[in-house]
């Protein structure tokens, strides 16, 4: 794990603008003496009239310069403050999300499949929130409230120690009574953030799916399933929240009523016995009113705090799941010139006991075209996901070109790989923008004659933008077919020695399957390419070298379709199935 704390976190992200960030403290820490001097001013201001001797515009020189000086400092402290807050936080904004964005697109693919996308969002925004939170409460909450606290106290020192001692003794036992308060705060916010994290996750999963809630009428059961989340976690530990802050305030208010009524009581005793003055007794209750409000501000953020401290600290799981550690340690490329394929006595699963593949082996030679056929849960689409390294094998190897692809970065395989699966999701862009993922550099005129090659271009042309027209999200917009021809121009694009098809027809009418088929041959027809192609369309297997028949994880047939179909196999039963 990267960052220890959410506190580590903070300073990983502030640390390049720390000066900046004094700068922003400075401002609170010493606009706390422009209470004193308000007050201490008022104080001389009280006196000079309360005494016997003639008052005079000289006399109220210093309390005069006092009060309007503390203005100025507060005014040039702050706007300094502000300077250092636009120079800094916006960047510090950014290189949270570039990172949390960065680590989260790294994890290993299991997560993806086991993650609502919605709560990966929803964390992903309650780490920025966390971070505006944090530093809103120590800018503008507690660091003021802190010095205005030690500095207000420290002063009552300058009229009764006693009564210096007194506030200072009640100040330490509020906060430490209230600080106890504030991490049990802590914890039942965690667990509401956590549940608020799966509400959403669902809202997310619903929204992604709607169309298939149109189809089936379940808008009112999707409605009640949402509900029934609500009520069985998120309500609950809602309330858990605002009830034990309800307890918390009540406690706070006995001791800050306690300390002003006794306070109260022994100035009115000091000034009785001639031991303050009446401007001592303005500025100690003025000075005392002013920090206790202070502190009674500052419990109250500090719970609200401590809510979202339980918010960020539930966000902030996203960072704590561990990257693949056979991954991390791979820094260096694969290099392709010959893309022969070859799975040598592997073992996988994704359960202990429930073995995928035990000792499969299988080798295709470069430039070799080699079919998967087998019926659902075979095998096909695990050994494409291997090949891919969206899963580490539990022993045995995989090479590409005679090298073992546990040596090298995931990313660089898939670089040389293009995959065209059976369910294409297109980025709600442009339909250029979509195809030129296949390859960054491209130009408009490479993804055009790339477009022609994948029978595509002329329909392109036909609508009202053309190459600029949006797709919508997952590229609801376009059928299945023109979302599979813009797989496949992606893929010629992509100009790859390895080219893997996922089932990419099977979903298709006769039609659409046949110009997907011309499609598909421009890839096949290079004799440098090789290709690893499942299907349970046979047809679309028939050309191929070499069609692999797996079973159970087993390799149980291979051979031509015409060396397959001339004997009693199981591809000729699965052949003539589909003749029927």
């Amino acid at each position: 794990m990267p960052y220890q704390s959410v506190y580590h976190f903070l300073w990983f992200l502030i640390r390049p603008f720390k000066w900046h960030y004094a700068i922003m403290l400075l401002a609170p820490i010493l606009g706390a003496f422009y209470d004193f001097a308000n007050s201490y001013a008022i104080k001389l201001v009280v006196d000079a009239f309360s005494g016997t001797a003639e008052v005079t515009f000289h006399s109220l020189f210093f309390p005069i310069a006092l009060f309007i000086g503390a203005q100025v400092m507060l005014d040039v402290l702050w706007r300094g403050a502000d300077i250092a807050e636009w120079k800094a936080e916006p960047y510090v904004r950014k290189k949270l999300l570039l990172t949390v964005y960065d680590y989260v697109q790294h994890n290993p693919y299991p997560f993806f499949q086991n993650t609502h996308s919605g709560s990966v969002t929803s964390k992903i925004k309650g780490l920025l929130d966390g971070y505006d939170n944090f530093w809103a409460a120590m800018h503008h909450d507690f660091t003021p409230k802190i010095a205005n606290t030690v500095v207000l106290t420290a002063v009552i020192a300058v009229v009764n120690v006693k009564v210096c001692l007194f506030i200072a003794l009640w100040a330490i036992g509020f906060f430490l009574i209230m600080y106890q308060f504030s991490k049990v705060m802590d914890k039942l916010a965690f667990v509401n953030a956590n549940h608020r994290h799966d509400v959403f996750g669902l809202i997310a999963d619903n929204v992604s799916n709607i169309f298939t809630i149109f189809s089936f009428t379940t808008r009112k059961t999707e409605h009640k399933r949402l509900n029934r989340l609500i009520e069985k976690d998120f309500i609950p530990s809602n309330i858990r929240v605002y009830k034990f802050n309800f307890f918390a305030n009540i406690v706070a208010a006995f001791l800050y009523w306690i300390m002003l009524i006794s306070l109260f009581l022994f100035m009115i005793h000091l000034r009785q016995t001639h031991q303050a003055s009446t401007g001592d007794l303005v500025f100690v209750m003025g000075v005392t009113v002013k920090m206790s409000w202070d502190l009674w501000q500052m419990i109250q953020k500090m719970q609200e705090f401590m809510k979202n401290i339980g918010d960020f600290k539930s966000a902030f799981e996203l960072l704590k799941i561990p990257h693949e550690k056979s991954e991390t340690k791979v820094t260096h490329p694969i290099s392709v010139q010959r893309p022969s394929i070859a799975f040598e006595n592997v073992y996988f699963s994704y359960e202990p006991s429930k073995p995928i593949f035990s000792g499969l082996s299988l080798t295709i030679k470069p430039g070799e075209k080699v079919g998967l056929v087998g019926i659902s849960g075979a095998g096909k689409s695990t050994l494409v996901s291997l090949l891919l390294k969206y899963f580490p094998v539990n022993n045995g190897r995989i090479l590409i070109d005679n090298q073992d692809i546990k040596k090298y970065t995931a990313d660089s395989i898939r670089e040389n790989i293009a995959v065209i699966p059976q369910d294409i999701l297109l980025f709600h862009r442009s339909i250029l923008d979509n195809i030129r993922y296949g390859n960054m550099s491209a130009s408009d005129k490479e993804v055009m004659i790339a477009a022609k090659m994948a029978n595509i271009h002329e329909f392109i042309m036909s609508l009202p933008d053309q190459y600029h027209t949006l797709v919508g999200e997952r590229g609801i917009k376009l059928s299945g077919g023109q979302r599979q021809r813009i797989a496949i121009t992606r893929a010629i694009l992509k100009n790859t020695p390895i080219l893997v098809l996922d089932e990419a027809t099977s979903s298709l009418d006769t039609e659409t399957e046949q110009l997907i088929q011309a499609s598909l041959n421009t890839l096949l027809e290079d004799s440098n390419v090789t290709v690893l192609a499942i299907a349970h369309r046979l047809s679309t297997l028939k050309h191929m070298d070499r069609i692999i028949v797996l079973e159970a994880g087993k390799i149980i047939e291979e051979g031509t379709h015409t060396a397959l179909i001339t004997r009693d196999s199981v591809y000729k039963k699965l052949w003539d199935l589909q003749k029927i």
